[in-house]
């Protein structure tokens, strides 16, 4: 499958996703209010980026 910029920006939330729950298994509590702060940036920049591709030119 051809690297997209859609593809690129799902797979960096998805690494978010994943580093929090490595994270969170270690207890280190800080350091997953900063991920999630990222986390909710990322999504919110996803979801308008993806918006952006989909919309007919």
């Amino acid at each position: 499958m051809p690297l997209t910029l859609r593809t690129t920006l799902c797979e960096i939330r998805d690494d978010l996703h994943a580093l929090r729950r490595m994270v969170a298994a270690r207890g280190q509590i800080e350091t997953i209010e900063g991920i999630d702060a990222l986390i909710g940036v990322a999504e919110a920049e996803t979801i308008e980026a993806i918006r952006r591709i989909d919309r007919p030119a």
